[in-house]
């Protein structure tokens, strides 16, 4: 009797402190909705770690309920898409699943609400991507005329804006994703959860295949600038592709430059982020090929065996 008392409590909890959170952000009309995208999936955290996903899924109920009537059907998107990948990463903990699994799932999850809110349902949330297309278009036309930059006649600019502004939705839920599942380990540790320990960045070493696949992506990406596609459609999968790819390999090659300064230099750690960042503002597409490189050679397993032979000779 005391433990269903205390989930009703608790969820009677996780639902008072969305409430008073959107009952703020209504009083403020709005102001710092999206800065609240951010925490909405805590208090679902919270709860799902705790109790499971079938008691989560009450009190995500409760969420949405409280949603359309704090806010209406807008907010009770937010309020329920947020609350749900709050859902699927405490439920993840509860069952004991994998932590890179759960980050995965968050990033997808994120990355998906994000293009639904912001191009799939563009209208729906006052958003006019035509308009904002056009004005990007007029402007960056401006500045090429100005800096007598000649881009490739065969390049459709407002389609390429079109596609980056696609990107852009993905990334930024991605980023979202990661940015939950960081709140979320820092609440889980400090309220004593069961959580596994923080992996260092150079033990990220992702399948050999997405290397070959993102570097297939950044040349399919070039093809379709300078031999544009007949299916506009094709044209603009093959240019968000090619930026995911060359975004993907990107941050590898940033991520490869930090382990080899540890590994090499383990005092000269934070030379390697500035490294880092210096190359990949002046010269990304050598950050990518090395990218590359770390995925799909044995870059990584050399660094290691040379890190693990030097704490030995130590």
């Amino acid at each position: 009797m005391n433990s269903n008392v205390r989930k009703i409590t608790d969820g009677a909890m996780m639902c008072a402190i969305v409430g008073a959170v959107l009952l703020i952000n209504r009083q403020l009309g709005g102001l710092f909705q999206d800065m609240f995208l951010f925490l909405f999936p805590i208090p679902m955290v919270f709860y799902s770690a705790k109790y499971g996903w079938k008691n989560g899924w009450v009190v995500f109920a409760a969420m949405c309920l409280l949603g359309f009537i704090l806010g209406g059907p807008t907010t009770l998107f937010y309020v329920a898409s947020e609350s749900l990948i709050g859902l699927i990463y405490g439920g993840g903990i509860h069952s004991g699943q994998k932590t890179h699994k759960l980050v995965l799932l968050t990033m997808v999850a994120g990355a998906i609400v994000n293009v639904l809110s912001t191009v799939v349902f563009a209208s729906f949330f006052g958003y006019d991507l035509a308009a904002e297309t056009k004005e990007m278009e007029s402007m960056m036309s401006n500045i090429f005329a100005q800096t007598g930059t000649q881009l490739p006649s065969t390049l459709n600019l407002g389609q390429y804006i079109g596609t980056i502004f696609v990107v852009t939705a993905i990334l930024t839920g991605v980023l979202q994703g990661f940015v939950t599942h960081v709140l979320s380990r820092l609440l889980l540790k400090r309220l004593r959860f069961p959580v596994d320990p923080p992996t260092p960045v150079s033990m990220y070493y992702p399948p050999k295949w997405s290397g070959y696949l993102a570097f297939a992506g950044f040349v399919g990406y070039y093809y379709s600038v300078f031999r544009p596609l007949p299916d506009p459609l094709m044209q603009s999968a093959f240019q968000g592709l090619g930026m995911c790819g060359f975004l993907y390999l990107l941050a590898y090659g940033y991520i490869a430059v930090i382990v080899y300064m540890q590994v090499r230099s383990p005092k000269l750690r934070g030379l390697g982020m500035l490294l880092g960042l210096f190359a990949m503002f002046t010269m990304p597409v050598f950050l990518v090929i090395f990218g590359f490189l770390y995925i799909t050679t044995d870059v990584h397993r050399r660094l290691m065996e040379g890190a693990a032979n030097a704490k030995e000779s130590q």
